[in-house]
C-alpha cells in the first residue's frame, strides 16, 4: 500500500511503487516525433552513464504514454482536433507495440537493469465524439454512451494483461504497476466513468496513476476519484508569465492534499535555461523538501535523455544527484531566492 497519511506529500515510502519516474511519449503531432523507444535511447534513463558506461542507477520507473499510432489518429486526447480520434485498431495497436520486438518493453529489457524496473501504460482515451469505435462484445461503440466508453476501456485492459501474462520473459526485470489515466484534468463528465475504471484496475490488484496541472479540475477529490498515484505539474517552464514561485505554490498545494510532484526539463521557447535549477534548487530540505520527501514523476518535453547526456552532460549529472538525494543548490545570475 502507498503511504496513506493525511499530511505532506505523497510518499513512496513503505511501498512496492518505485520512487522517480519517467515520462515516456510515444508519437506525437509531428512525423518525425518518436514513436517507440529502443535500449540505446532508454539506456541514459536506466543508468548513470559516464563515458559510455552505466555505473549506476537513474530513474526507477517509467510511464509509456501513447499520443498517436497511426498517422492521423490521436489516442492522446489534447490533439484529437488535430486528426481523427482513435478506433479500435489503434487501440489494438498500441497493445502491440508496447511487446514489439526490440522495442518499448523489451527494450528496457535489453538495457540489462541491474535491478527491476517499474512500467505503467496509458490507457487510451475513450473521447466522447467517437461515435464509430469499432464493435466490442458484440456492439458497435458509441462513446456518447458511458457504459460503451467502459466497456471500451476495460476491454482494452483485459487485452493488455493478457498480453503481459503471456510475455512472461519480461517479469524478471520489470514489473508492471499499473495504468495511468491521460487528461490533465477530470471534467464531470468523465468523473463517474473514471471511478468505475478506477475500480476494476483495483480488481486486477494494479495501481492508477494521474498527472493533472496545478488548479486542474477535479484535483482535490483526487483520492474519491479512485487513483493511488497522483502528482501534480506545477505548471512551471520559465518563459511563460508563472514565475518560479509556482513551484513553491505547487509544493503546498501537494503537501495540503497529500499528491505527488512533478519535474519538467523541456527544450523550446516555453523553456528558459534556468527552469530546471529552479525545480531542483526549490526541492531541497530547507526549501519545499520534495527532493526527500515525494514521489516525483519528470516529463522532458522536445528532447530525449540521450540528447541532454550528450549536448547538457551537467544538467544530467544534476539530475542524476537530484535523483539520488545527493544535489545541492546551484545559483546562478538574477537568482531571487
Amino acid at each position: 500500500m502507498l503511504n496513506t497519511s493525511p499530511l505532506g506529500y505523497l510518499s513512496s515510502t513503505d511501498s512496492p511503487i518505485q520512487n522517480h519516474i519517467c515520462m515516456l511519449p510515444c508519437g506525437g503531432l509531428l512525423a518525425g516525433d518518436k514513436q517507440s523507444w529502443n535500449a540505446a535511447d532508454l539506456q541514459p534513463y536506466v543508468s548513470y552513464m559516464i563515458n559510455g558506461k552505466g555505473i549506476d542507477r537513474m530513474f526507477g520507473g517509467f510511464i509509456f504514454n501513447s499520443i498517436s499510432i497511426r498517422e492521423g489518429y490521436f489516442i492522446y486526447p489534447l490533439y484529437v482536433g488535430f486528426g481523427k480520434p482513435a478506433d479500435h485498431i489503434d487501440w489494438l495497436q498500441w497493445i502491440e507495440a508496447l511487446f514489439a520486438p526490440e522495442q518499448n518493453f523489451q527494450a528496457l529489457l535489453l538495457t540489462s537493469p541491474k535491478s527491476p524496473l517499474d512500467v505503467w501504460v496509458s490507457i487510451p482515451y475513450p473521447y466522447p465524439p467517437q461515435d464509430n469505435f469499432g464493435v466490442i462484445e458484440n456492439q458497435n461503440l458509441n462513446f456518447k454512451s458511458d457504459d460503451h466508453r467502459y466497456i471500451a476501456v476495460t476491454w482494452w485492459i483485459d487485452r493488455f494483461l493478457d498480453r503481459w501474462k503471456a510475455e512472461t520473459s519480461l517479469h524478471s526485470k520489470l514489473n508492471f504497476r499499473g495504468f495511468h489515466w491521460q487528461r490533465e484534468a477530470i471534467d464531470p463528465y468523465d468523473a463517474e466513468l473514471v471511478k468505475r475504471v478506477n475500480g476494476y484496475i483495483r480488481t486486477k490488484g494494479l495501481y492508477s496513476m494521474w498527472l493533472p496541472n496545478y488548479g486542474s479540475y477535479g484535483v482535490t477529490t483526487w483520492k474519491e476519484l479512485g487513483f493511488d498515484v497522483t502528482a501534480i505539474n506545477p505548471n512551471y517552464y520559465g518563459n511563460t508569465s508563472y514565475d518560479y514561485q509556482w513551484i513553491t505554490y505547487a509544493s503546498h498545494f501537494s503537501k495540503f492534499y497529500h499528491t505527488g510532484l512533478q519535474i519538467t526539463f523541456g527544450k523550446g521557447l516555453l523553456y528558459s535555461d534556468t527552469h530546471l535549477l529552479d525545480y531542483l534548487n526549490l526541492g531541497l530540505p530547507e526549501k519545499n523538501n520534495y527532493m526527500k520527501e515525494s514521489i516525483i514523476v519528470y516529463q522532458f518535453p522536445n528532447q530525449i535523455m540521450k540528447e541532454i547526456y550528450q549536448t547538457r552532460f551537467v544538467d544530467y549529472i544534476r539530475l542524476y544527484t537530484f535523483i539520488r538525494g545527493l544535489y545541492t543548490k546551484i545559483s546562478y545570475p538574477e537568482i531571487k531566492y
